[in-house]
């Protein structure tokens, strides 16, 4: 089935939900169809580079903390990635040699990740190439446009983390009791 066939069934389906409005829902899917392409773009537009989009802002967390060093969940909460994510990006980055781990010095339960000299030598070679590329790409549109933009990504997170929220909590409500 084609992107098409799929909306077309989509569309068949929702005449039998009267309580949701049909052309609102697409126009969502279609919202959310822009906005993975953008992403799958970004994500090929780093890849150009040997790394993903995630590694290459995990390296600049890195690189722009005053010691070159976060936790994993400092790092995690900069780029929006679940922790076992993060473990996985952190992994690849070691073997690739562009950081290390070492058990924190203040804490012994935690890690502390430390930019390596390759690490530090790619981000002082790459970040001027990403910063003048994120220049261009949002130079294509206007200060109004980014504004928008910028507003409309607010208004959606927020109503993501009210029904995550409201999911969590339904959840929390259905679950049995433990004794």
């Amino acid at each position: 089935m084609n992107q098409k066939e799929i909306l077309e069934s989509i569309r068949q389906f929702l005449k039998r939900l009267p309580d949701i409005n049909a052309n609102l829902t697409l126009e969502g899917f279609a919202l959310l169809s822009l906005h993975r392409e953008v992403e799958m773009l970004s994500e090929s537009f780093a890849g150009m580079h040997g790394l993903s989009a995630r590694q290459i802002e995990t390296l600049e967390g890195l690189f722009h903390s005053p010691d070159r060093s976060l936790t994993p969940a400092q790092i995690a909460e900069g780029v929006h990635l679940t922790r076992s994510a993060m473990t996985s990006n952190l992994d690849s980055l070691e073997r690739k040699g562009y950081l290390t781990r070492a058990v924190h010095k203040d804490d012994r339960r935690m890690v502390k990740v430390t930019l390596s000299k390759k690490g530090v030598d790619c981000c002082e070679e790459q970040l001027p190439v990403r910063y003048r590329d994120i220049t261009k790409i949002t130079s294509v549109l206007s200060k109004e446009e980014r504004r928008i933009l910028s507003g409309a990504y607010k208004k959606v997170a927020d109503c993501l983390r009210e029904i995550l929220k409201e999911e969590r909590s339904d959840c929390a409500e259905s679950a049995p009791a433990r004794s």
